[in-house]
């Protein structure tokens, strides 16, 4: 990996960061305010991971992975719309997954378990965002010296 490539991955990790720190205090909000309302855990869980999902994918289009959304054009749209809800769905099966093994197994309340199956899905989130949903084309190579 180059220098300039490696500088954007990491400029594009900590926008996905910060965004995701702002997807995260809305999907805790929600789930929060789920819990108080005394809804079941896995019912607020998918309704505070949607959320944090749509905040996601306008924020991370815009900004995080905006010149990948560039080259992709229109058509590549609807692919990545795709591609986001997809990944996005493995995500939350995931969450749930490691959520319901913090609660029922570990027993830990509902709360502390959600912190910490956040804090474990972001860099699997990153990595697949970058690789898969929000990846432009490559560009050829022409061979030849540069």
């Amino acid at each position: 990996m180059s220098d300039q490539a490696g500088n954007r991955s990491i400029k594009q990790f900590v926008s996905f960061a910060v965004i995701g720190g702002l997807n995260t205090l809305i999907d805790m909000a929600v789930f929060t305010l789920l819990i108080v309302a005394h809804t079941h855990y896995s019912i607020a869980q998918v309704a505070a991971y949607a959320a944090g999902m749509l905040n996601s994918y306008i924020m991370n289009s815009v900004f995080t992975f905006r010149s990948e959304t560039a080259e992709s054009g229109k058509r590549g749209g609807a692919k990545r719309m795709l591609r986001f809800v997809v990944w996005n769905l493995c995500m939350l099966g995931v969450s749930l997954l490691l959520l319901i093994a913090a609660a029922e197994w570990l027993g830990l309340h509902e709360l502390i378990g959600k912190a910490i199956v956040t804090l474990l899905v972001v860099a699997l989130n990153f990595y697949g965002s970058k690789r898969w949903v929000f990846a432009g084309r490559k560009p050829v190579e022409t061979g030849g010296m540069s």
